[in-house]
């Protein structure tokens, strides 16, 4: 099984995206977006958060189309089998830069979550159907956009193939402001949502577990209930984080009390060092999973920037 991941990329800065002609070189079985697929708050029309909500959805229709119909892109979505491409968002293509749910509620921009939780699902839809045609709307007031009773963001544990889960999680939705709670009260994911990915996880104890998020493991220290809880479950779980963000390439681990906890950071598939300003990242990561072992490989452009043997049975670097 070979899985390819991404983060951070953004038509209106690289309309031409060399860094998906080398993934589809290495044919990979899966692909997984790990968010800031577009850029909600740069280089449109004023900010986001002054948008009218017809306008943000307009916005919103405009970037999804731009990336989709990026050509490269759409090659290798096209040239994987159905069900084999999942996305999580992140802050810029959920809100804004550094949004969270929480806060935004508060701040009467509840609207605008409906709208881009309904935007994201068929973002999700298109690129599960291979961007066939007819699989993303045809028009920003098409009735799949405007349902008021949308449900929150779907977050599913899919099994890739036996002992091999990938978990979508949804990091911006119930986010809280880290200065305006004490660290007990503050949430990246909220109880409901970690209540069902325990159920999901600890199911499963033989399993590998890909767990997808926005944000690095680092991006948890503000937030010691959701890291306690993740530590928690890869003590007795053999559990590898795939995380975006911070346009680098990474690897770290982090000690348990039982299995480590592993996570491999790519991010910068298509944007510059600050998405327009710096010099151009185009970062992309591979797994191989056979039955012995996990290699990951963190490239930079057609070089390998850092690797990675896991052991499967003892969950060590090999």
């Amino acid at each position: 099984m070979r899985i390819a991941f991404v983060s951070c990329l953004f038509n209106r800065v690289f309309a031409q995206q060399p860094v998906w002609g080398r993934i589809a070189q290495q044919a990979p079985d899966h692909l997984v977006l790990l968010g800031d697929s577009y850029y909600l708050d740069l280089k449109g029309p004023k900010p986001p958060q002054d948008m009218q909500d017809f306008e943000f959805a307009q916005h919103l229709f405009d970037l999804q189309n731009e990336a989709l119909a990026q050509p490269d892109f759409a090659a290798l979505v096209a040239a994987l089998p159905p069900g084999h491409v999942h996305a999580i968002w992140d802050d810029h293509d959920f809100l804004w830069n550094d949004a969270e749910g929480a806060e935004a509620r508060a701040q009467q921009h509840g609207e605008k979550i409906r709208i881009s939780t309904a935007f994201f699902e068929a973002f999700r839809a298109a690129l599960a159907q291979g961007l066939v045609a007819g699989s993303y709307p045809a028009v920003v007031n098409d009735a799949l956009f405007w349902d008021p009773a949308q449900p929150e963001l779907t977050t599913p544990s899919i099994e890739l193939e036996p002992n091999l889960w990938l978990h979508l999680s949804d990091g911006r939705t119930h986010r809280t402001r880290t200065w305006r709670l004490r660290e007990s009260q503050r949430t990246i994911f909220g109880a409901a949502q970690r209540d069902r990915f325990t159920q999901a996880i600890v199911a499963q104890p033989q399993a590998l577990h890909l767990w997808a998020s926005g944000s690095t493991i680092g991006g948890y220290q503000h937030y010691p209930r959701d890291l306690d809880w993740l530590e928690g479950l890869a003590a007795n779980q053999r559990l590898l984080v795939l995380s975006g963000d911070i346009h680098r390439n990474r690897l770290d681990g982090f000690f348990t009390g039982g299995f480590p906890l592993h996570e491999a950071t790519s991010s910068g598939a298509a944007v510059r060092d600050a998405v327009v300003i710096g010099a151009e990242r185009q970062n992309y990561g591979l797994l191989d999973i056979d039955a012995q072992k996990v290699t990951i490989r963190l490239f930079k452009r057609e070089h390998v920037e850092a690797r990675r043997v896991l052991d499967r049975h003892t969950w060590l670097p090999v």
